[in-house]
């Protein structure tokens, strides 16, 4: 699902136009002078002008500033910061010098306390649309324990600038022609700018060309890397569209840089899109997978394993999960989306049986290994779709689900898959999400299907951005 601008707007902005004051709309290039109100989910300020409303990348609520509008809707107008006026007393310096350019984090302006507030409000502004939301309890965020270098996984990008100089970073904001090179990202490990910065020198010296999305031609295209906050080891995954490039000289290098890298593989990304996939594997060195660790469990991860981005943030987003769940030892769990079952197991110990299904089949199998690594014997997970999978297990399976765990992707669920998970009447059910759009369009269905929302709990995993997760609990009314 794609987010709209009129998804984040306040309820006062999304009134019909019957009921609204018709606004004056500015003209793109127009400069304004206009005061925050607001920070909107995707991590916009909003301001009006003349009741017409504008979105604004980093500003700060009660501050006022000259814009210059961009691009202009019906209900709303993009604007750019070309003056800070009077700065909110809040505002304070970004860590980071690329803060604006890099377009990564969207709040390093905002002190982590200030985001941590906000980012309440925009969970609570999410539920507004659902009957009696004024008196849903919404339980103060969780911190993150790290507010900087908590990713355990980054994607680098290469490419070669107009004076030829090797680039290894990201794609500038809104633009996938050109890679802003990055020398630090405070929100990796330092050993992963290492390998990055020894990736760009032996690139140059080998005087390999960078992939350019405009011809589709180049031979360096991506660098995955992931790290074990346990072991503090590096897994390297170089991607390229051909083979043109010395294999032994370029792990050498990246070996030599940092003792932590602990594997490193080679492999063919023949898409035309920017998406960092290996569709072939040419050659490996070193290990293929780490050992991580949460709480008391330890979980294999490989290069394309799902793992959540923050590692120690995940612990405390599972033992709110955990807890919700409020397991006796009698009951059935059933993990809608369980990847590669880190929530079930982390919470199936207390449980009498865990099922999972999950439509990536190598997902599932390192579910299953991650099962036997920590002895859940009790743990059942498949592969396949929704619809077609949950008969499938259910058949398999003896008496009815007790628990419900559902963790869909960041376009929330599919209608006719949430209808069939809630026709299954489960009297506890746990939603965690990363996007509270979707969350609340997902809940309104669960209320409509007898569900009523105990409380929601806030996770703040991704600490300098406006992203925010959440852990909804339900129980089925009598």
């Amino acid at each position: 699902m794609k987010l709209t601008k009129r998804d984040t707007m306040p309820p006062a902005e999304k009134q019909s136009p019957q009921t609204r004051e018709p606004a004056a709309r500015p003209r793109r290039g127009h400069l304004l002078e206009v005061r925050f109100e607001s920070l909107a989910y995707g991590g916009e300020a909003i301001a009006r002008h003349e009741g017409f409303v504008l979105f604004t990348r980093y500003g700060a609520p009660g501050e006022k500033a000259l814009v210059r509008v961009g691009r202009v809707k019906k209900n709303y107008a993009e604007a750019k910061i070309v003056k800070i006026i009077e700065p909110a007393p809040e505002r304070i310096e970004p860590f980071c010098p690329l803060f604006t350019i890099c377009g990564g984090c969207s709040w390093q302006h905002l002190p982590i306390e200030v985001q941590r507030s906000w980012k309440q409000r925009i969970i609570r502004d999410a539920l507004r649309s659902l009957p009696g939301c004024e008196s849903i309890a919404i339980r103060p965020l969780v911190p993150s324990p790290d507010t900087w270098r908590y990713r355990n996984k980054m994607e680098f990008t290469f490419s070669r600038g107009e004076d030829g100089k090797l680039a290894g970073g990201f794609h500038k904001p809104a633009n996938w022609q050109e890679i802003l090179d990055v020398e630090h990202c405070w929100l990796a490990p330092e050993s992963m700018e290492r390998i990055l910065r020894a990736a760009v020198a032996e690139g140059d010296r080998q005087r390999l060309s960078a992939w350019d999305p405009r011809v589709h031609k180049g031979t360096l295209r991506q660098l995955v890397l992931r790290h074990c906050v346990e072991t503090q080891e590096i897994l390297a995954l170089l991607l390229t569209a051909d083979d043109n490039l010395d294999f032994s000289a370029f792990q050498d290098a990246l070996f030599a840089a940092e003792p932590a890298l602990s594997g490193i593989a080679w492999g063919r990304n023949a898409g035309k899109s920017d998406v960092a996939r290996a569709d072939e594997i040419y050659k490996t060195a070193g290990k293929d997978s780490f050992e991580e660790r949460l709480g008391d469990f330890r979980f294999n991860i490989s290069l394309g394993s799902f793992f959540q981005t923050n590692t120690r943030g995940a612990e405390k987003l599972y033992d709110i999960v955990r807890e919700d769940l409020e397991l006796t030892g009698r009951e059935t769990v059933l993990d809608a989306y369980c990847g590669t079952g880190t929530i079930g197991i982390y919470c199936g110990r207390n449980a009498r049986q865990v099922l999972g299904i999950e439509l990536s089949r190598e997902a599932v199998w390192d579910a299953r290994s991650n099962a036997a690594t920590n002895g859940m014997d009790n743990a059942l997970f498949l592969p396949g779709d929704m619809k077609k999978t949950l008969p499938v297990l259910l058949s398999a399976v003896e008496g009815r689900i007790d628990r419900l765990v559902v963790d869909p992707p960041r376009g929330g669920m599919d209608k006719k898959a949430l209808a069939q998970l809630l026709d299954l009447q489960a009297p506890v059910l746990v939603y965690v999400s990363c996007n509270p759009s979707t969350m609340a369009r997902d809940l309104e269905a669960a209320l409509k299907a007898g569900y009523t929302i105990d409380h929601l709990t806030p996770v703040d995993l991704f600490p300098q951005t406006y992203h925010v997760e959440c852990v909804a609990r339900l129980t089925r009314r009598p």
